[in-house]
């Protein structure tokens, strides 16, 4: 049994409404994250690892269960189905370095193929003036207090001369104003400007 339908049995018995995930369920086909997969850092993965297609629907979760740990959504979802799903393998580190090992090539292709397929979707009564209409904005985040993401992301300045006491990331993104689904997405550090950051998302337009 695909991991795919592993995840639809726990739509069906969760006691959450999760129907926004059902949506990923039954339209994200196996082919993608099979593709997706293919892309991660790591291509051989030893015994008793997480394979990289279970790792991604793992990322998908955590998206819509945010305040659960990354090893209560892995036990929710059964990640672990098809390998040893014993306390050692669902530890939180074990399942933060599978993350590590899986890269950002295989989820960001993931991402935006997922985006480009349904962002782009048209029908009759989206257009105005014959135009799809899309909106970009963009927002700041702070993120965990480590050295690595103050040096990469810096901080943002305050009405003292201290700076704030997180890193601060900066995120801007691209939706479809009718469906209100993300066409596209860029992060960067703190001092880079939204206009920049957003103007690699016109390739990503029609062309009406």
């Amino acid at each position: 049994m695909s991991i795919q339908n592993y995840f639809a049995d726990f739509l069906e018995e969760s006691p959450v409404d999760v129907a926004q995930l059902t949506t990923f369920s039954e339209h994200i086909p196996d082919e993608w994250v099979t593709k997706a997969a293919t892309l991660s850092d790591k291509a051989t993965i030893r015994r008793r690892r997480l394979p990289s297609d279970m790792v991604l629907w793992l990322i998908v979760g955590m998206a819509f269960f945010r305040n659960e740990s990354i090893a209560e959504v892995a036990r929710r979802m059964n990640v672990c189905a098809e390998v040893l799903a014993d306390e050692e393998l669902l530890a939180k580190s074990a399942l933060t370095q599978a993350r590590q090992r899986l890269g950002k090539a295989a989820p960001e292709w993931l991402f935006r193929q997922c985006s480009h397929t349904w962002g782009l979707e048209r029908y009759p009564e989206d257009t105005w003036q014959g135009l799809q209409v899309f909106a970009i904005d963009g927002a700041l985040f702070r993120t965990a207090d480590t050295s690595e993401l103050r040096e990469h992301f810096g901080s943002g300045n305050t009405s003292s001369e201290r700076q704030t006491p997180h890193p601060v990331l900066r995120v801007v993104t691209m939706m479809n104003v009718r469906s209100h689904v993300i066409v596209d997405a860029a992060i960067s550090p703190y001092r880079r400007g939204e206009i920049p950051l957003a103007m690699p998302f016109i390739d990503s337009l029609p062309d009406n």
